[in-house]
């Protein structure tokens, strides 16, 4: 695509989707490679995102290199018959990683594909890395999805308040003057994590007032983690408004 095509594009539009179910029966930690594989669950969930996600004519699907997101990537591959591209940088949460690193690591992502000309993407990845591109593609605190000391607490301290469920599907809209993400599918079971074998729905609430946000609209401040918005389209779009 030419620098002037690149320029005059409206939108773009990232589609984030959590793994499936996993298995965790073989012991495998969920951050050391390969990790699990999905279960039978994370299977159909997997399968009931690709359905939400062809309405949307996505061109690629990226993945992180853990088992359970590629399978949940080459369930969405097959039945929207698009290649997957695998990608270390959307793996997850190392254990020797710091939350700024993480940060730092998706966000990089985040801005080269910017840089690219794909109008429409999937990314399949985990909780921490999907939350650290919200995050960033909305200008918005890093913080961790769960509360210290306390993993069945969810963080509300942050802006957003997402619960990014099992095979949950968020959509980002990157315009010149905004950027909105907005929850689109949760799957059926709707599973948040496991602890103990034991599947939970949800995190709990602190209270009246913290429920799940489910669409966040703001300026677009991109400039501000490396990505600057095509000039022509920046003129255009506020000759319009």
């Amino acid at each position: 695509m030419s620098v002037e095509a690149h320029a005059m594009r409206p939108t773009r539009r990232l589609l984030l989707v959590r793994h499936g179910l996993p298995d965790y029966r073989g012991g495998k930690a969920g951050d050391e490679f390969p990790g699990p594989p999905l279960s039978e669950i994370g299977r159909l969930q997997a399968t009931q995102a690709a359905g939400i996600l062809a309405v949307y004519h996505p061109v690629r699907v990226y993945s992180s290199p853990l088992v359970r997101a590629q399978q949940t990537a080459e369930c969405i591959g097959r039945q929207l018959q698009l290649p997957v591209r695998v990608n270390g940088e959307l793996g997850e949460w190392q254990r020797t990683e710091s939350l700024h690193e993480v940060s730092v690591r998706l966000t990089g992502w985040l801005v080269r594909w910017l840089r690219g000309d794909e109008p429409c993407a999937v990314v399949v990845s985990h909780a921490s890395p999907l939350l650290a591109i919200l995050r960033s593609a909305l200008y918005l605190p890093h913080l961790s999805w769960y509360k210290a000391g306390a993993p069945d607490m969810l963080e509300l301290s942050g802006g957003d308040r997402f619960e990014v469920s099992m095979a949950s599907v968020f959509e980002v809209l990157f315009e010149s003057r905004a950027v909105t993400a907005r929850c689109v599918f949760h799957p059926q079971p709707r599973i948040h994590h496991t602890q103990q074998g034991i599947m939970r729905p949800g995190l709990p609430r602190a209270g009246p007032g913290s429920a799940e946000n489910r669409l966040v609209r703001r300026a677009n401040w991109l400039h501000l983690v490396g990505y600057r918005w095509p000039l022509r389209a920046r003129i255009s779009s506020a000759t319009e408004g």
